[in-house]
């Protein structure tokens, strides 16, 4: 006993031209996998790397940050014992909601500096010197707008690799 066989013909030529497009799609995809990898290499490369001061920084700034706290902690338990002491009475006719009240304009002065430190930390690393520190920042501006138009002209390298 024999099983019926049955042969599947192709048109001549479309089976090559099946596999030609096949061919033609696999080195697309090996030139778009090298493009990516290429991509990769350069994202991991130095120049996207975060600066190495920025860990000595952040570090600074979290002990500021805990150390403001601290005294924060420490003027709430000064207040607290000046309230128990007085035994709740005015003493110097100052009372507690003036207290409060001071405490509040306490607390927007310190907000207050807070913002004006962070504006501060922007000038950090500028030269002294108002003229230098203008050119520093113009500098800057330029490098910025380097790096802008180059990650521009790879977002547009990318789209058009993709069509």
């Amino acid at each position: 006993m024999t099983a019926p066989t049955t042969k599947i013909k192709y048109p001549d030529g479309e089976a090559d031209q099946q596999l030609q497009r096949v061919e033609t799609l696999h080195q697309q995809l090996k030139l778009e996998q090298a493009r990516a990898q290429e991509l990769l290499a350069r994202l991991k490369g130095e120049e996207y790397q975060a600066s190495r001061e920025l860990p000595p920084k952040s570090q600074d700034w979290v002990r500021g940050s805990k150390h403001l706290d601290r005294k924060l902690g420490e003027y709430r338990e000064r207040a607290k014992r000046l309230e128990k002491r007085s035994g709740g009475k005015n003493t110097m006719d100052v009372g507690i909601p003036e207290l409060k009240a001071e405490e509040r304009e306490i607390r927007d002065l310190e907000a207050r500096v807070s913002g004006l430190e962070g504006r501060v930390r922007g000038f950090e690393g500028l030269p002294p010197d108002k003229e230098m520190a203008l050119m520093e920042v113009e500098k800057m501006r330029k490098e910025l707008e380097a790096l802008a138009r180059r990650r521009d002209a790879m977002f547009e390298g990318l789209i058009e690799g993709d069509k």
